[in-house]
């Protein structure tokens, strides 16, 4: 059984939640959505898992091993799908890539 998080490691977590929820906001401003290439959202997931693993990693926290793996996957998705046409549209691998770390870190109780 995972030890007992505290409301600071709590509270860094559902930041990171909220900032991952956030890369999918402009989807709602239709036209506005063609000015963003698609490969930025699997890649802006990739750097937000990166940057939280780093600071809470910094803080002596545990990190899960999942965060790790989805955020390069994301990262080298987002570099793969900057230089091809991917056959897979990214936006759906970034959303599943957050759903990913949300679901897996409530259901192993890591996060």
């Amino acid at each position: 059984m995972p030890a007992t998080k505290t409301s600071k490691e709590a509270r860094i977590e559902r930041v990171t939640w909220f900032a991952l929820v956030m890369v999918f906001i402009p989807l709602n401003f239709g036209q506005w959505l063609h000015t963003i290439p698609a490969y930025f959202f699997p890649a802006a997931v990739g750097v937000i898992l990166i940057v939280s693993g780093v600071y809470q990693y910094g803080q002596g926290w545990r990190v899960a091993p999942i965060v790790w793996i989805i955020a390069a996957l994301m990262i080298a998705y987002g570099g793969y799908a900057w230089y091809t046409r991917p056959w897979v549209d990214p936006i759906l691998i970034g959303l599943i890539g957050v759903v990913a770390v949300i679901g897996l870190g409530v259901l192993t109780g890591e996060s």
